[in-house]
């Protein structure tokens, strides 16, 4: 009996001290201190999925002063957390291997104070910027460089990790954390913050990455895989449970006084930066370092090193050995003869397949640049046309605000021109974005039904009161055989006649006629459209340049009348983009025929002709509140002048998370005016919290109308597809709120 009890105490001893010998002991060093952007490291340990996987991990904050990924390949950890900036040291020959990608994006941004009217790279030029340099400040750097800025165009100022130099005004940009810094500038120092972020230039690298060595991998394989496996399903546990994240963080790992309100907001931002709604958790992709590599090599690094990196950096378990070319030269001195011809014959294949990969990939390469610079073109189209729509709906706004109270026409005059002169560079801003988008094969046209007869005379209705202010007569003729209806794309044939139109009011003298003919030709069924004119006509050698992009007949035009040269292209473009085709006559001195043809597409349906409404918009008697949602201090302040106008009750958001939690704690709002492209929450994503809350809630759903600087095609669709129900694109005027607060305010 006490044999057996002691050979049964010898077995459960042995099973519990082998159990605890399996688990494996390994560390990771983290790239910072505990906060949740390391909560599925955190969660794996505590919920037991490193032990599942027989390790027993230890997780190292990081000591500033350190560098962490040194830490990891000089043997203090096994594993490790890094930026995109893991693929320079792999170029610079430290083993190092990427196992998976956590953060999809980088959270790395530059902040400035709200008063500083730093609101993007553009106005860094002279000023002191403070950022970590050497350990990966290509996003940094990148992002100023966008803006054509070097070293030389600012002040370089030492990091300070505890940011109070910024707070203290001794320096005017910072780098900082998008899910941290924002947070703690207004909560502990009161200051609100410019949020400049990179991903809006284009820069958008990984952020965090789980890396190791070749040495771990070599020896450790199953391990390796393993700890990524299990660091995964931490982060997938974390993201689906973060109230028990937080709660855990607070209670095992607060070690720098986090509160519960600042993580909640570093969940929120960590969420989108790891984007496992769009892509899978932990997918890393070569391409993404093949772009990182080339703006290293723009930085001095070695680009075939770089190339070398690229290929080798990403962690393949299911790369396996090739055994043939292992054992290839022992087979090759026992088969003789023989297998040398055969030997021969393989490598003239590879050799050829070699050739054919090649060249494979250098078009693919050139293919995969051309369709970069093309979105970086497109890219920066769109921000530029966003950049100047913002500050130029604050100009008009105000003119007209100022205008209607003025009673010197002297000063209305005034008011006027500055109205004039906005709207005009507006339509070059359109001009520019339409050349670009008709470039890059991106303009879509719209056949509906349309009414020919009210298209044309609604052309004619537009331009006769300028055609007046110049005392020329603008007549209109229509065929009677011209059909009631026609398939075309109404926006597109709108914006061609009227470049064609305004060039002739433009270059026609007092006192002169312009003709807008229209014909229908039923042998080749086509519309034949003429726009004629007696101004001053156009040379005979200078009629092929007129259709060319940023062409004039000569530089004489340009200074005695204006303009870019951009009308004549983009209508000749879209024209073609109609199957049709637009030509010129013209005599110096006599005037011009401009002709154009489209083919007449049948409709299936007679297109039904909008009665005109005559009745008064009248503002005054309307009733509710409007919940302003804008970052802009001058745009709050014109939108608020308006309402005032009105009499209506309102607030002011100053981003989309303010705009759901006021929305969240008091419902009584009529409308609310949204911006997009806001700090801390965009307007999308606020409006899909709303939308969610008046789901749980059963709450009537109010009205939300985008009020914005994006004014590309597509925008309007993408807002309304994302919960909104209308759209205003900025810059806008008084009767334009007036006419979205009538209707959804009554209706």
């Amino acid at each position: 009996m006490i044999k057996n009890f002691i050979l049964i105490s010898v077995f459960l001893f042995s099973s519990l001290y082998a159990d605890e010998k399996a688990l494996e002991k390994v560390s990771i060093q983290l790239k910072w201190f505990y906060q949740y952007q390391f909560a599925g490291i955190l969660m794996a340990k505590e919920k037991g999925f490193f032990e599942k996987a027989g390790l027993d991990v230890t997780i190292k904050e990081r000591v500033p002063k350190y560098n962490n990924i040194k830490q990891v390949i000089e043997g203090e950890s096994e594993y490790g957390l890094a930026d995109s900036v893991i693929l320079r040291y792999r170029a610079e020959g430290y083993p190092v291997k990427v196992l998976a990608t956590i953060f999809q994006h980088n959270a790395m941004v530059l902040i400035s104070k709200k008063e500083s009217g730093i609101v993007s790279p553009y106005e860094m030029r002279g000023k002191r910027i403070s950022y970590q340099e050497g350990l990966d400040d290509s996003i940094i750097t990148s992002t100023l460089n966008f803006a054509g800025l070097n070293k030389s165009d600012f002040i370089k100022m030492p990091m300070d990790f505890s940011h109070m130099d910024f707070v203290n005004g001794k320096v005017d940009v910072s780098e900082a954390y998008m899910s941290i810094e924002p947070y703690w500038m207004k909560q502990k120092y009161g200051i609100d913050v410019n949020v400049i972020d990179p991903k809006n230039y284009g820069i958008d690298f990984y952020g965090d990455l789980l890396f190791t060595t070749e040495e771990e991998i070599n020896k450790h394989p199953q391990r390796a895989e393993a700890f990524k496996n299990a660091t995964l399903e931490g982060w997938a546990y974390a993201l689906q449970h973060k109230e028990e994240a937080i709660d855990i963080i607070l209670e095992k790992y607060n070690t720098r006084d986090l509160n519960r309100e600042q993580l909640i907001y570093e969940a929120r931002v960590t969420q989108n930066l790891i984007s496992t709604n769009y892509i899978p958790l932990g997918d890393v992709r070569k391409s993404r370092f093949k772009v990182l590599a080339d703006l290293y090599a723009e930085h001095g690094v070695s680009k075939d090193s770089l190339d070398l990196a690229v290929e080798n950096i990403i962690h393949d378990p299911s790369q396996k050995e090739n055994i043939f070319e292992q054992y290839l030269y022992p087979i090759v001195w026992a088969s003789g003869i023989l297998l040398i011809v055969v030997t021969l014959l393989v490598y003239y294949n590879a050799r050829l397949s070699y050739l054919v990969r090649t060249r494979t990939k250098e078009l693919e390469e050139a293919k995969s640049d051309a369709e970069s610079a093309a979105k970086s073109k497109s890219a920066f189209l769109a921000n530029m046309s966003h950049e100047i729509r913002t500050p130029m709906n604050a100009i008009l706004g105000f003119v007209e605000q100022l205008a209607k109270a003025e009673q010197d026409p002297l000063r209305q005059g005034m008011f006027k021109t500055i109205e004039n002169s906005g709207q005009t560079l507006l339509t070059i801003i359109n001009d520019i974005l339409d050349i670009s988008k008709i470039d890059t094969g991106k303009v879509e046209l719209e056949l509906r039904p349309l009414h020919l007869r009210s298209l044309f005379e609604e052309i004619h209705l537009l331009f006769d009161s300028s055609a007046q202010e110049k005392m020329i007569t603008l007549s209109l003729h229509i065929e009677e055989s011209v059909p009631n209806c026609s398939m075309l794309d109404s926006t597109r044939l709108k914006q061609v006649l009227s470049n064609l139109i305004n060039n002739a009011i433009k270059f026609t003298q007092e006192d002169g006629h312009i003709n807008l003919s229209i014909a229908y030709n039923a042998q080749a069924e086509t519309l034949e459209i003429f726009v004629v004119d007696d101004g001053v006509g156009i040379a005979k050698e200078n009629i092929d340049k007129i259709f060319q992009v940023f062409e004039q007949e000569d530089s004489s035009t340009t200074r005695r009348f204006g303009g870019t040269g951009l009308g004549l292209a983009i209508s000749k473009r879209l024209v073609e983009l109609m199957n049709g085709s637009i030509s010129v006559q013209s005599t110096q001195g006599k005037g011009s025929k401009f002709y154009i043809k489209l083919p007449h597409l049948i409709c299936e349906n007679e297109v039904e002709i909008d009665e005109k409404s005559n009745v008064e918009l009248d503002a005054g008697s309307l009733e509710g509140k409007v919940l302003i949602v804008e970052d802009n201090k001058t745009n709050q302040m014109l939108l608020s002048l308006i309402l005032d106008e009105f009499s209506l009750e309102y607030e002011i958001a100053n981003n989309g998370q303010e705009a759901v939690d006021m929305f969240s704690e008091s419902r009584d709002y009529s409308v609310i005016l949204m911006d997009e492209n806001m700090p801390v929450m965009n307007g999308i994503e606020a409006v899909k919290h709303i939308r969610e809350i008046e789901d749980e809630n059963g709450y009537t759903t109010v009205p939300i109308i985008a009020v914005t600087a994006n004014a590309l095609d597509g925008d309007r669709e993408r807002f309304i597809e994302a919960g909104m129900d209308g759209y205003i694109a900025k810059p806008y005027s008084e009767e334009t709120i007036k006419k979205t607060l009538v209707h959804y305010m009554r209706n």
